[in-house]
């Protein structure tokens, strides 16, 4: 008697082994959705970094009382003309607001 088909012996292995690289597959997308969030939380840092050196650094101390006193915003087109920050740092325009609360100056991106 010849049968053709496969035993249960390979088709197990066969559906280990495709197990064993769809696990790989899906840790390695997994690391790149992560490597993403981390670069674009970085950037954001930079950002907002940038935007408090600019108004630390500006000339004009009416706008910078001004600013820690009620709060400014600041776009990151200004922080890229001024020579603070590079495009390759910004995927999208972004508003930064500066403020001062219990003497601790706040930079964050809305």
């Amino acid at each position: 008697m010849d049968k053709k088909g496969f035993t249960l012996i390979e088709l197990l292995s066969t559906i280990t082994i495709m197990t064993v690289i769809a696990t790989m597959v899906c840790i390695n997308i997994s690391k790149v959705f992560d490597n993403n969030d981390k670069e674009e939380e970085n950037n954001n840092k930079i950002i907002e970094a940038s935007a408090c050196i600019y108004i630390e650094l500006s000339k004009n101390e009416e706008i910078k009382n001004e600013c820690y006193k009620n709060g400014c915003d600041i776009s990151t087109d200004i922080l890229i003309k001024e020579g603070l920050l590079d495009k390759e740092n910004v995927s999208k325009a972004k508003i930064i607001h500066i403020n001062k609360i219990n003497n601790e100056k706040k930079c964050t991106i809305k």
